[in-house]
């Protein structure tokens, strides 16, 4: 896959799935056996997401919790097979997250995100917060 075309599949993710909520994009984006992997906090029962309904359910849940978060990305790199993003992510802290209660702040967090992507889809996701323990616990 062409480089350029990789790193818009990431583009159109961070802003049209993330920032604006438009879930039905995500079986455009996704393959149906999508695997999502990020390190395990605290309050999390897992921290792998198995397959692309499920992957919408977390997308939910975060949501929840910072229901005006906003997305900007920070750097590409592409390889045209994997695509690696350093992000950030400014919103609210409503609602529980990973076992931080809300705090009903305002917060920042930086983050990676690398993905997969065969046949034009994403098959696979390793990301992370770099600094959302410490964001939440403050």
């Amino acid at each position: 896959m062409n480089p350029e075309d990789s790193k818009s599949i990431l583009a159109r993710l961070f802003d049209e799935v993330l920032t604006q909520d438009n879930q039905d994009l995500i079986d455009e984006l996704y393959d149906e056996s999508y695997e999502f992997i990020v390190p395990k906090l605290a309050g999390m029962t897992t921290n792998v997401v198995q397959g692309r309904e499920n992957f919408k359910k977390r997308v939910t849940a975060f949501r929840n919790s910072f229901p005006d978060v906003v997305y900007s990305i920070d750097s590409f790199v592409s390889n045209g097979e994997i695509v690696a993003t350093s992000f950030t992510f400014s919103g609210t802290h409503t609602n529980e997250f990973a076992g931080f209660p809300a705090s009903n702040r305002r917060v920042d967090v930086t983050g990676i995100h690398f993905a997969q992507l065969q046949n034009g889809k994403i098959v696979k996701t390793w990301a992370g917060f770099t600094n959302i323990a410490e964001v939440l616990a403050a």
